[in-house]
């Protein structure tokens, strides 16, 4: 049966065959000659054949060693084309990155990152999946998620790398004809469009509280739930990168300003590891510069 140690033995004979010297190949390897021999002897002890004939000048492989040779040298040039791969990989980001993230933020910041990390690394590929549903990383195999809000999974490292403002707006049109709410609580009385959770979040001084709302139309699409509003068809809390323009252009009128909870905190979510991926690092790396910029 084959040991750990008879794997090493191998190596050691590949070397110096490689080599056909004691010296060289105890000078890579960092070992002394005397090493080398003894492991040499114990691989020939192991096999039953002589490997390699030596010389006080001369180190000359068998028939056998020579067979033997051809068929370890590939084998052991793979595993070291394996590592030498391996070690590049930590210097620049190569291969599929995946990253689930959803909303706004994701489609205005994410997609340039991404085209400029692979203008930069033609070797790197992203997989950038758009879900509302929370995954588990680990189990379906993403390297890095952006999320919003509160977090709950302690396993996973989570980095803030953003932050995102609300707000709760309608047109002056649905105002108009079925009155301004002047509190949360006066929600009830109105025809929210919301996603599927049914509640919305405000603070009054330093306390938070939640108001169950009501509506016809829900949506886990945000863009949806926007021009849902903008069809007079109710009140919508959203992003500000989704109503800014639309508040700006007097289509959406903002509400309930005073209630509004601080922003939102966005995270960068990466399996709980002892040594981030090279691959997430310079994504995370350049998602920080882009964001500094804006």
């Amino acid at each position: 049966m084959e040991t750990i140690k008879g794997f090493g033995h191998t190596y050691v004979f590949v070397k110096v065959a490689q080599y056909l010297s004691y010296s060289k190949a105890a000078k890579e390897l960092g070992v002394s000659k005397a090493h080398l021999s003894k492991s040499i002897q114990q691989l020939e002890n192991e096999i039953g054949q002589k490997l390699l004939n030596r010389s006080t000048r001369l180190v000359k492989l068998t028939l056998e060693g020579e067979k033997f040779f051809e068929t370890c040298l590939e084998a052991v040039s793979a595993i070291e084309n394996a590592k030498n791969n391996i070690k590049e990989s930590i210097n620049y980001p190569q291969g599929l990155l995946r990253i689930t993230a959803a909303g706004a933020f994701a489609e205005e910041y994410l997609t340039p990152v991404a085209s400029s990390l692979l203008a930069k690394y033609p070797k790197l590929k992203i997989e950038l999946s758009f879900s509302e549903k929370i995954v588990n990383l680990v189990e379906e195999n993403f390297d890095m998620a952006i999320r919003v809000g509160h977090l709950v999974d302690s396993s996973m490292i989570a980095k803030r790398i953003s932050t995102r403002k609300e707000y709760i707006c309608a047109t002056k049109k649905y105002l108009s004809k079925n009155g301004t709410p002047k509190t949360p609580n006066e929600l009830k009385d109105h025809n929210c469009l919301a996603g599927n959770n049914g509640q919305w979040v405000f603070k009054e001084k330093t306390k938070q509280y939640s108001i169950k709302i009501n509506g016809n139309f829900t949506s886990n699409n945000a863009r949806a739930l926007l021009n849902a509003a903008l069809q007079n068809t109710g009140i919508v809390r959203l992003p500000e990168v989704y109503v800014r323009s639309y508040i700006d252009s007097k289509k959406l009128v903002p509400i309930l300003t005073n209630y509004m909870t601080t922003e939102v905190p966005i995270w960068a979510i990466y399996p709980s590891t002892k040594k981030k991926s090279t691959n997430v690092a310079f994504f995370l790396e350049e998602l920080e510069q882009s964001l500094s910029n804006k």
